[in-house]
C-alpha cells in the first residue's frame, strides 16, 4: 500500500516494461516491512537530465539504471564509488536530498558471485570471455579481473572491444576477442541477444560450448524461459547462470544501498521467476 510517507525507488531505462526488477524489489521491500516502492521509469535518452533532476525534487531515495543509460549516468554523478569508476558505468543511483547523485555498479560483483557459487571456488588465474562492450560488459570484465580471472572481451563492433580492453588494461591481463572465439573456461553474455527484442538469437554458435564450463548470460526473457544460449549451454553440458540469478544477486546489493538492511535474496530470486 502506497501512502503518504512511502519512499519511492525507480528503474531507468528504456524499455523497462519488461524488467523483473520492480515485482522482485517491491517483494523484498514487503519481506522487511519497509514502507518504500519501486517503480519502473521509461526514459528517453533526450530527457535523461531532466530524469536525474526529477528524481531529487520527487525525494527518491534512489534508483536502478539499466540499457541504455548505464554509462551516461556514470558521467552525470557527482560521486563514484570506485567499483563505479573502474566499471565505468552505473547501475545504482542514491539520491541525496541536496540532489547529489551517488553512483554505485553491483552488476560486476553479481557476475563474479555467480560464477564462483557455479564453479565452487574462485576465478583467479582462470579464462573468461567477456561478450559484448556496453556498461555491463565493463563492469562484468573489470569485475572479473578484480578476481584475478583473464579477460578476453568480443564484440560486434571489433573496434568496440580493443577500445574496451585497453580501458581496462592497468586492472590485468585483457585483450579484445571474436565473437567466435570460445576456448575460455568461463563465457558471459552482456548483450541483449536472447532477451526482450531478441528471444530467437545467441551470441555463439552452440557448437562451440563444448569446452566452456560455465555460461553466464545476462540477457533474461520476459516469460522467464531459458534464453536460446542458456538451453543450448546446458545441452552442451556447461554449468549455467542465468540472467535472473544475475539480476536477483545485483537487485539484493542494490537493496542494502538503498536501505540498508541485509537483502532477503531467496524472496528476490523467488519474485524474479514468478
Amino acid at each position: 500500500m502506497i501512502a503518504g510517507t512511502t519512499r519511492l525507488v525507480g528503474l531507468l531505462g528504456d524499455p523497462v516494461s519488461h524488467s523483473r526488477s520492480p515485482r522482485m524489489q517491491n517483494a523484498a521491500f514487503a519481506a522487511l516491512g519497509l514502507d518504500l516502492a519501486y517503480v519502473p521509469l521509461r526514459v528517453d535518452a533526450t530527457r535523461l537530465d531532466a530524469a536525474l533532476a526529477g528524481l531529487a525534487a520527487l525525494s527518491f531515495v534512489g534508483a536502478n539504471v539499466t540499457i541504455p543509460h548505464k554509462q551516461a549516468v556514470a558521467a552525470r554523478c557527482t560521486v563514484l564509488t570506485p567499483v563505479a569508476r573502474a566499471a565505468g558505468s552505473v547501475n545504482t543511483l542514491l539520491v541525496a536530498a541536496d540532489g547529489t547523485l551517488e553512483g554505485d555498479s553491483t552488476d560486476g560483483a553479481a557476475v563474479v558471485g555467480a560464477l564462483e557459487a557455479a564453479l565452487g571456488a574462485g576465478l583467479a588465474g582462470r579464462e573468461a570471455l567477456v561478450l559484448g562492450a556496453g556498461g555491463s560488459a565493463r563492469a562484468a570484465a573489470a569485475a572479473l579481473l578484480g578476481a584475478g580471472a583473464r579477460v578476453a572481451v568480443a564484440a560486434r563492433r571489433p573496434a568496440a572491444a580493443a577500445a574496451l580492453a585497453e580501458a581496462l588494461a592497468p586492472l590485468g591481463t585483457v585483450v579484445p576477442a571474436s565473437t567466435g572465439a570460445t576456448a575460455a573456461e568461463i563465457v558471459v553474455n552482456c548483450t541483449p541477444l536472447g532477451g526482450a527484442g531478441a528471444l530467437q538469437e545467441s551470441p555463439v554458435p552452440a557448437d562451440s560450448l563444448g569446452d566452456v564450463r560455465v555460461v553466464c548470460d545476462l540477457a533474461y526473457r520476459p516469460d522467464a524461459g531459458p534464453t536460446v544460449l542458456c538451453r543450448e549451454a546446458a545441452a552442451a553440458g556447461c554449468a549455467v547462470v542465468d540472467g535472473l540469478e544475475v539480476l536477483a544477486r545485483q537487485g539484493a546489493l542494490s537493496f542494502v544501498r538503498f536501505t540498508g538492511h541485509d537483502a532477503p535474496l531467496d524472496v528476490m530470486r523467488a519474485a524474479a521467476r514468478g
